[in-house]
């Protein structure tokens, strides 16, 4: 008899994401995106002479309540779409017009190189550590030729795996989540800021650390 592995995202679409939604409500709804890490990076590479596309495409995963995707939609010449785990976060961004879909990010509902800037909003701690290979495999397939990334996550020089504390038997993991694109000689890292995950501020202590990387694609076939 087989016994059908659980996975740390059937958990999470089923209960625990609506659950991180609701205890990180309040906080998600005072976000400063004008000086928000992400929006920031996003903004550099808007504005940058790489980008052909006269109106980017960006698609965030594990956009919440879509609240940073609004902003930069609201500020600048963008066209914004989410994926999200959490229902009940699917349905506020639905509120606000938003193209928010339900899903993880090993399986990406969008057709091959539809993106400028793909955007990983703090997720990547949360996914089954087996599915990461899945995860660049899609990002890459949905970025177009030339592309950017942005990252936010916990960050470690070396890969580390914790309890879960909201849920026994869930897992979050620290990395340093650059070297799922990286590695490939057709992405570059451009920028890579690590600073305390509460202040912004530069610390010491490697257990509060959590980096912002921009990375850019650049396909080989390009001169």
């Amino acid at each position: 008899m087989v016994v059908s592995e659980i996975r740390q995202k059937d958990i999470f679409l089923e209960s625990e994401a609506d659950a991180w939604f609701e205890r990180n409500r309040e906080a998600c709804a005072s976000q400063d995106f004008a000086n928000d890490p992400v929006s920031k990076a996003v903004l550099e590479v808007i504005r940058n002479r790489t980008l052909t596309t006269r109106r980017p495409r960006i698609l965030e995963i594990g956009c919440g309540e879509g609240r940073r995707l609004a902003w930069l939609a609201t500020h600048f010449a963008v066209d914004v779409f989410g994926i999200e785990p959490s229902a009940k976060a699917v349905a506020e961004a639905s509120k606000r017009g938003l193209r928010v879909l339900q899903g993880t990010a090993d399986v990406l509902p969008y057709d091959d190189e539809n993106f400028d800037i793909v955007i990983f909003g703090f997720c990547l701690y949360l996914c089954d550590i087996g599915d990461l290979f899945r995860i660049a495999q899609e990002a890459d397939r949905i970025l177009k030729s030339d592309a950017w990334v942005v990252i936010q996550d916990f960050f470690s020089a070396t890969p580390l795996r914790r309890n879960y504390h909201h849920k026994p038997g869930l897992y979050s993991h620290k990395m340093d989540f650059r070297k799922l694109f990286d590695w490939h000689p057709a992405y570059s890292c451009y920028s890579h800021r690590v600073v305390h995950h509460v202040d912004g501020e530069y610390c010491d202590d490697p257990q509060e650390w959590v980096a912002t990387s921009t990375l850019r694609k650049r396909s080989s076939t390009n001169d």
